[in-house]
């Protein structure tokens, strides 16, 4: 019996901790501004924003696999994980960041569209000055 109990408690135990691990993100309301630069062989992609109440957190850019390597430009989502719907938070656009290291895109790629909710911001890929 005790055996059996164990058992029913430890599936409970992995199937809370499986459900906990998928973090479900959506876009954040709005993006203001964002910068993308090449610097020693990486793109770093920096962007600011909004969200609709307090609680958002984890904020991070998805890369968007292009439809070719040639590609103008390389599409973001600027995302983040919401509040769980039993949280009391504030409610009131608050700022959120996210910064994000990648490879470099393709050779045709020269600017990044980062997508939010309710708008877009599109901005050149430039290099970090390196005779600083």
């Amino acid at each position: 019996m005790r055996a059996r109990l164990f058992l029913i408690v430890l599936a409970a135990c992995v199937l809370a901790s499986v459900r906990a691990g998928a973090e479900p993100t959506r876009l954040i309301y709005r993006v203001d501004n964002a910068t993308a630069v090449v610097i020693k062989r990486h793109l770093v992609i920096s962007a600011n924003g909004a969200v609709r109440s307090g609680g958002w957190d984890k904020p991070r850019l998805l890369v968007l696999e292009p439809s070719a390597p040639e590609a103008k430009t390389l599409t973001m989502q600027f995302v983040a994980r919401p509040p769980a719907p039993n949280e009391v938070v504030v409610q009131q656009l608050l700022p959120t960041a996210a910064r994000k290291i990648a490879k470099l895109p393709g050779y045709g790629t020269v600017q990044i569209k980062i997508v939010a909710e309710t708008n877009s911001l599109v901005v050149p890929i430039t290099s970090a000055d390196v005779t600083r």
